[in-house]
């Protein structure tokens, strides 16, 4: 059987010193290095050989040992005990110290009901917080959407699109703005662009742009005395960003053509007879019109769908607000007396009613309940299992995590600015409201937050709480928020450095919680948990929140003393930036210099956010084993037209080295861009011996795709741990070598290690390779089982060309498919069972007497 690319699949690997004989023979390689071959050639022996000592032997033990450990793993894959273990094996194997044995052998904390709030929030004649926001009723405090501020949520809170942002003369509150009262540019002719220059009606609460109302599908207003939440009478047809006329009239009526559009598209493109404004059919609309404006690029607007951008599905927000709210664009409105980011929580005194979930039947393929608001305790604990006495009173298991409902300025307000849909997610509706996942290098950051949303580990108590999440969605401001308009800033009002907007982002989204709550100031914050996840993760996070709280990153560098490895200037925290009015002229680098960007003691680096179509190819999800006859590979970005700076210089130089020493027809090694080499990147990795881990502008999710591969990673990035580097021993299946060791003698290191050694080092990744994937969430399970299924079904296929002899896989082949992802010890789960390791730290030396043991 042959797959899409025409690479065959075969039933084992072959022997690795096979493998390298047939390299110094030359087999195997086209006389070009963009081409990779079909690899016909069989080892059936590899079974044979995979335990291949004297029998008796310390080394045959040895060898034995994680071989019946494997295939009891194996066995038990999805399979739960009464304290959450895989029958047949400990979910422990392969964790540094004791985190993962101590959270499995916890007490139970017995279950209670959850508190309710009831401070009033101020009220118009509209009610609560002017009708438009929710009122936190823990606190009394209302939280506006998009378009309003206040304490009542009645004040306007504009974000108009315009040609220009602000420079240092200009006043910090000044938001630039290029409309006119009714929303329209005012003047198309005139220089500037930005990404929310509209040449139709700007919706200045969001700056977005849609057709004016004098067209066909013009975007109506609404009626003069509407209640402030009704934004308009009908939604029009949005125009995207990337649809600006380049010939546009002038105040007299003559065209010409400005500096910010497309030269090849015209004003009457948008709003004549026959343009993308007044047309109904897409066929009638010009086609230098279609391709900029239409949806056959992909409408960016959340909730449309079609060439027209005219198919309506529901929108994406937290949980589907739980069913007792109305989702704007990412932001909640809360049906009366919910409240919570999720609209969750339900205001004391007041009746639980039903949610939206038998009227709207989609959302119960992507909504979940929400175990920290139910009325009657749990029939397990979390956790799975549990004794009868457990089962009884619902306990729970620690870590308690209470998490800050904050202002949507810091979190879903973010997803009503952004203008686009890639980005700032990991899922989204599709037209008849089905759901479908996708992912961008910042997916885990709403994943995250939702996934703990639902979690059987969140607490509405915080008194009873160990850790408290801040959720800040400043990857989504970073972009596509950042400089679409010229609003919202932080701290120094300019789009040009993302870092210092950021450090300001934390430090407000810090001061509000210790105006509203007392948890920051009883522990310093100790017991604080915020997720810094761009580039360089928490490089610049501001010393105040960093010297104590902990960090979920992806980039583990550790030296104390740093710069920025970035190639890209916006985020280069060392240039640093002085603004006029902000933090009394100093450099924002005060606010962070001096701390490491992760402290192994306190902080994890953590995987980043791979949907299950991602890894297709791999044996984690059912995928029959390709040969592995590549001996190491790295596709993707290799600094060809970067800042010398990029990746420290070390993708440049293998990629050098490759091309100079002919890798790949020499080796099978293959180093370079998309371009460089044909064929379908998962596949690759699969067939792939050793991967490539190094830096890209900070961190790069190369681990993620190497160890979901079943490849062996080859970490190459100096004083800088890996995805859990801490906490699970990459040792026993990766190789480490320091940044100046890369030269024309990698193929013979790579290429001395023995058959042995890495039929091992594959069968102990084979261990501990699901804790790397993220498995939670009904849609992310679903899209496991669907992909688990495909491949059972192409097994079939396989089989049917194999010869006889070979159409089963050896029970010594360290990558057996696996069938029943265990989500119970995904990378999520790591991640909560390694934070009830640090509950003790949190305390602190001068607490522990007052706190005790809790």
């Amino acid at each position: 059987m042959k797959r899409s690319t025409g690479l065959k699949l075969v039933v084992v690997s072959m022997s690795y010193l096979s493998l390298c004989c047939h390299i110094a023979a030359g087999l195997f390689f086209s006389s070009s290095t963009r081409t990779l071959l079909d690899t016909p050639h069989l080892d059936p022996g590899f079974g044979a050989r995979a335990i291949s000592h004297e029998p008796g032997s310390a080394a045959a033990i040895q060898d034995k040992y994680d071989h019946d450990i494997l295939h009891a793993a194996n066995k038990a894959m999805g399979a739960k005990s009464s304290r959450g273990r895989s029958e047949g094996h400990s979910p422990c194997t392969l964790t540094r110290g004791s985190w993962c044995k101590d959270y499995f052998r916890q007490e139970r904390v017995p279950w209670k009901p959850a508190p309710r709030g009831d401070k009033e929030c101020p009220r118009t004649k509209w009610g609560p917080c002017n009708g438009v926001g929710h009122c936190h009723y823990d606190i009394g405090v209302c939280q506006c959407p998009a378009g309003w501020k206040g304490d009542t949520c009645d004040v306007p809170d504009k974000r108009p699109c315009t040609n220009a942002h602000k420079n240092q003369k200009q006043p910090l509150d000044l938001v630039l703005s290029y409309i006119d009262a009714n929303g329209m540019d005012l003047d198309l002719v005139s220089s500037g662009w930005t990404a929310s220059r509209c040449a139709g009606f700007c919706d200045d609460d969001r700056a977005s742009c849609w057709c004016p109302p004098n067209t066909t599908f013009g975007r109506k207003p609404p009626p003069a005395d509407s209640p402030p939440w009704v934004r308009y009478s009908e939604r029009g047809r949005v125009i995207q960003e990337s649809c600006k006329p380049g010939w546009v009239l002038d105040k007299k009526g003559v065209k010409r053509k400005n500096d910010w559009g497309s030269p090849d598209l015209s004003i009457d493109d948008l709003m004549g007879e026959k343009g993308w404004c007044n047309t109904d059919g897409p066929q009638d609309i010009p086609a230098n019109a279609m391709s900029p404006c239409g949806g056959w690029r992909g409408c960016q607007e959340d909730g449309l769908h079609g060439p027209l951008c005219d198919i309506v599905s529901e929108e994406v927000c937290l949980n589907q607000c739980t069913g007792h709210g109305e989702c704007d664009a990412g932001y909640c409105r809360c049906h009366p007396g919910w409240y919570g980011h999720d609209c969750s929580r339900k205001k004391a005194g007041e009746e639980l009613e039903p949610g939206l979930e038998d009227s709207r039947p989609w959302l119960s393929k992507v909504m979940m309940s929400v175990p920290a608001a139910a009325l009657e305790p749990p029939s397990v604990p979390a956790g799975g299992g549990g004794t009868a006495t457990e089962q009884l009173h619902g306990a729970r298991m620690r870590p308690l995590i209470y998490i800050y409902d904050m202002p949507p300025e810091f979190t879903s307000r973010m997803h009503q600015y952004k203008n686009v849909v890639e980005h700032c997610g990991y899922r989204r509706f599709r037209p008849g409201n089905g759901s479908e996942l996708y992912a961008d290098g910042y997916s885990v950051e709403v994943y995250f937050h939702e996934m703990l949303s639902v979690s059987p580990h969140r607490t509405f108590d915080p008194e009873e709480a160990d850790f408290f999440y801040v959720p800040v969605y400043y990857t989504c401001w970073m972009w596509p928020v950042n400089g679409w308009a010229d609003m919202p800033f932080y701290g120094a009002p300019t789009a040009w450095h993302r870092y210092s907007n950021a450090a300001h982002m934390w430090l407000q989204a810090k001061n509000w919680i210790q105006s509203n709550f007392p948890f920051w100031d009883r522990r310093g914050g100790r017991d604080h948990i915020w997720m810094t996840n761009h580039d360089e993760g928490a490089c610049y996070m501001p010393t105040e929140i960093y010297r104590n709280s902990i960090m979920l990153t992806h980039w583990g560098r550790m030296e104390l003393n740093h710069t920025s490895n970035t190639a890209y200037f916006p985020d280069n925290y060392s240039s640093g930036v002085r603004w006029t009015g902000v933090l009394d002229g100093k450099d924002v680098k005060t606010l962070y210099d001096g701390h490491p960007c992760y402290d192994p003691h306190k902080d994890l680096v953590i995987p980043g956010f791979k949907p299950p179509e991602h890894y297709v190819n791999s044996p984690l999800l059912g995928s029959w084993p390709w040969q592995r006859d590549m001996l190491l590979y790295l596709r993707g970005d290799v600094g060809k037209h970067r800042n010398p700076n990029y990746s420290r210089g070390i993708r440049q130089k293998l990629h050098r080295l490759a091309v100079e020493n002919q890798w790949a027809d020499k080796y099978r090694i293959f180093i370079g861009e998309k371009y460089d080499i044909d064929g379908d990147y998962g596949q690759h990795l699969s067939r792939s011996l050793f991967c490539v881990v190094a830096p890209g502008d900070g961190y790069s999710m190369r681990f993620e795709d190497a160890v979901l591969h079943g490849c062996l990673p080859l970490i190459i990035m100096d004083g800088t741990h890996a995805v859990f580097e801490s906490i699970v021993d990459l040792d026993a299946f990766s190789l480490r070598i320091s940044e100046k060791a890369v030269s024309d003698h990698l193929p013979h290191l790579l290429m001395a290690i023995s058959p042995d050694q890495i039929s091992r080092m594959q069968r102990r990744l084979a261990m501990v390779w699901h804790r790397f994937a993220y498995g939670h969430g009904p849609l992310v399970h679903a899209a496991m089982r669907t992909t688990v299924h495909r491949n059972q079904e192409l097994h079939k296929e396989i089989r049917a060309e194999m010869p006889g002899d070979q159409q089963e896989i050896p029970i010594e082949h360290p990558h057996q498919p696996v069938y029943n992802f265990p989500v119970h010890n995904d990378a999520f789960a790591t991640i909560l069972q390694w934070l009830y390791s640090r509950i003790q730290d949190t305390r602190g030396p001068d607490l522990a007497a007052s706190d005790g043991d809790r």
